[in-house]
This record gives structure tokens, C-alpha cells and sequence, in this order.
């Protein structure tokens, strides 16, 4: 995507609908092309970005149905100010109620996590960064913010790990701490470095029902167990 001046490409950020920003730049929504347009705050700041296409791009070429790459560069005069990538119609995690999320298709849309996960460790892709950069719709996890990947050797289980805190985070953390403390096998695996999050939630689940004495097919079943601390570790946006 290419532009010829500063003032040409405001003009054309000026009709995009803004989404959110991060450490990196702000997003916004092309609704024309279905697309996101993410500018560097360098950009904003009058100054040069750091990155080069081969950057940008270096994974792209890896099909997956999970992770989102950078589709393309975005330049004026040649100078790379941001990128652009597929638009998905999903929430990121902390903005959706753990409460409500059916967790039959969460374990499934978990299980597919893995399956790209395995197939980015093959390639020797390392992942960073997941926290808070990991979307759900109803039956599909995303991540996002693939910036800061390297190409490195890595093992599986390494790979899983920031992606398996980022959900078990979303399902505990200030809601069930306190059952999980209570419960000896829960508190062993909540959190700990190789831990599947799919095994933590398959445990969660049958620990709850146990409880309870009834199915965990949403965690709202299990709402009278919930304790809010004054401490979270994951900052959540529920509308």
C-alpha cells in the first residue's frame, strides 16, 4: 500500500474507523477492503520506523488458521510507516466475559490453537507477546501482534506456554482464585511452566462439577464460587 504524501494518507486514515492501540501503534479498520491498518507510533511522532519489509513480512508466508500476519507494508515515499492485515470479527479475550464462553467449544477452538502452534514450532518460529493479543469469536481462537516473533529453535512446550497463561489467566483470574487455591491438583497446575491449558481447563471443569454436582458447560454455573481480589493480574474490558 503505497502513498505519495503525508497529507494523502491522512486523508485516507481520517475515513478509517479506529479500533485500539498498543506499545507498537494504533489500529484502525478499512471497512472498504475488510482490512486492518496498523501506523507506527513513530509515525505520529514525525520520526523513522525501525522496521524493514522483510521484517514486517518475514512468517507471512506460513498458512495457518490462527495466527494473523501482516498481509503488507504501508509506505509513503518508500518509507515503511505501518502494515496492513486481515480483518477477523472476533473480541480480544480480555473484553469478553469468561462467565458466558461455552466451554465445549472453547476446548476445541483450543485444540486447533495447538495444532498451529505445533506447526509454527516446526518452522522454528518463536512466540511472544500473546497476552492480551489472543481473539475469540464463538468456535476460533486468533493472535495478533506477530511483530516481535524471531526464528529460533524452540520446543513445543515453550511455544504453548504464553499462549496457555493467556487463557487460563482469562478463566481464573479474579473470579475463581480462591477454589483454585483450595484444590490441590488445581493450585499445582494452575500457571505452571508446561502445563496445557486444555488439561487446566478439562480439570476445571470436572473439579467445578464435582462441587457442584451438575454439568460446567459455562462458568456462570459456578458464579456463587466467585471471589473478587484487589490485586488481578489480568486487566480485563467488559463492556
Amino acid at each position: 500500500m503505497k502513498f505519495i504524501s503525508k497529507t494523502q494518507f491522512n486523508t485516507y486514515l481520517n475515513n478509517l474507523i479506529y479500533v485500539t492501540e498498543g506499545s507498537q501503534g494504533v489500529c484502525y479498520f478499512d471497512k472498504t477492503n475488510n482490512t486492518i491498518i496498523k501506523v507506527f507510533h513513530d509515525y505520529f511522532d514525525n520520526e523513522i520506523p525501525n522496521y524493514t519489509q522483510d521484517d514486517i513480512l518475514k512468517f507471512s508466508h506460513i498458512n495457518n488458521s490462527t495466527f494473523i500476519w501482516p498481509s503488507n507494508v504501508i509506505k509513503i515515499n518508500n518509507v515503511i510507516i505501518g502494515y496492513t492485515m486481515p480483518y477477523k470479527k472476533a473480541k480480544n479475550l480480555y473484553q469478553i466475559n469468561p462467565l458466558e464462553v461455552d466451554l465445549n467449544m472453547f476446548e476445541e477452538s483450543i485444540k486447533l490453537t495447538y495444532e498451529d502452534i505445533k506447526l509454527l514450532t516446526t518452522k522454528d518460529v518463536r512466540l511472544y507477546d500473546v497476552r492480551y493479543n489472543t481473539l475469540y469469536t464463538k468456535e476460533k481462537l486468533y493472535i495478533i501482534d506477530t511483530l516481535d516473533y524471531t526464528s529460533r529453535k524452540v520446543s513445543y512446550e515453550e511455544n504453548r506456554m504464553p499462549f496457555d497463561q493467556e487463557i487460563m489467566l482469562f478463566l481464573v483470574d479474579n473470579y475463581f482464585d480462591d477454589f483454585i487455591n483450595q484444590n490441590k491438583l488445581l493450585s499445582e497446575l494452575y500457571m505452571e511452566y508446561e502445563v496445557p491449558s486444555l488439561l487446566f481447563l478439562q480439570y476445571f471443569r470436572s473439579a467445578l462439577s464435582q462441587y457442584l454436582d451438575m454439568d460446567i458447560n459455562t462458568l456462570n454455573t459456578a458464579r456463587k464460587l466467585i471471589k473478587k481480589n484487589n490485586s488481578p493480574i489480568y486487566i480485563r474490558k467488559i463492556s
